[in-house]
């Protein structure tokens, strides 16, 4: 029975590798189609997100399952409950680049490129994030996992900066404003929450190797 439940772990950390790839790809993909209006691409979000709505309902079956089977305990119980956290936020990750894809019905491409807000800069380091969060995960590194979180700060700084140009440009009545910079930063939201998601993770990562919870606390020592 030990023998089978390291295998069901094994086979849980190749699930929850290959959820996180998809929400990466998708981030990516979300972002190519905003800039260049491609709705073909824009589809493709919307369909990648249908299949990690079913691969997250499905992984949650198996994790209760060998909660029920195995009754795990120390590590390998903070494993499974930390894969049921992740598993989660993928699926929340899923439905915020569903919803960047969605913009480019009331944004052009050329609204995109001409808006002041770093977005790609931001999208990049959010999908980063996203990557090392599980790499962090699977491999139960917590440098790694601290390196989330210090990213996590420039991405806030990016969306304050974002939201003050648009709150600047609605008090002073200025031309540059437009509903497109609303959407836009909508846009900007979407991933400065996918970032906080991303921080989620991380410090799972920490419950998981340190048996410690590090949310709502200062960087980790």
């Amino acid at each position: 029975m030990k023998l089978h439940f390291h295998r069901e772990l094994a086979d849980l950390n190749t699930e929850i590798a290959r959820l996180g790839g998809l929400v990466e790809e998708s981030i990516g993909k979300a972002l190519t189609s905003l800039r260049s209006g491609d709705k073909k691409l824009a589809k493709e979000v919307r369909k990648g997100d249908d299949l990690i709505d079913v691969l997250e309902v499905e992984l949650e079956e198996r994790l209760l399952k060998i909660l029920a089977l195995y009754h795990p305990v120390a590590k390998d119980l903070r494993f499974i409950v930390a894969v049921l956290k992740v598993n989660n936020e993928l699926e929340h990750m899923g439905d915020l680049t569903e919803s960047i894809a969605q913009k480019i019905k009331r944004i052009s491409p050329s609204q995109v490129q001409n808006t002041p807000m770093r977005l790609f800069e931001m999208g990049e380091i959010t999908q980063k994030m996203v990557g090392l969060a599980l790499d962090s995960l699977l491999t139960q590194d917590v440098e790694k996992a601290k390196k989330v979180i210090q990213m996590d700060d420039e991405v806030d700084r990016l969306h304050r900066e974002h939201h003050q140009l648009v709150s600047q440009h609605i008090e002073e009545k200025s031309e540059a404003f437009s509903l497109s910079e609303l959407g836009l930063l909508s846009v900007s939201r979407s991933l400065e929450r996918i970032a906080d998601m991303a921080t989620s993770v991380a410090e799972d990562v920490f419950y998981l190797v340190e048996a410690k919870i590090v949310r709502h606390r200062n960087e980790p020592d």
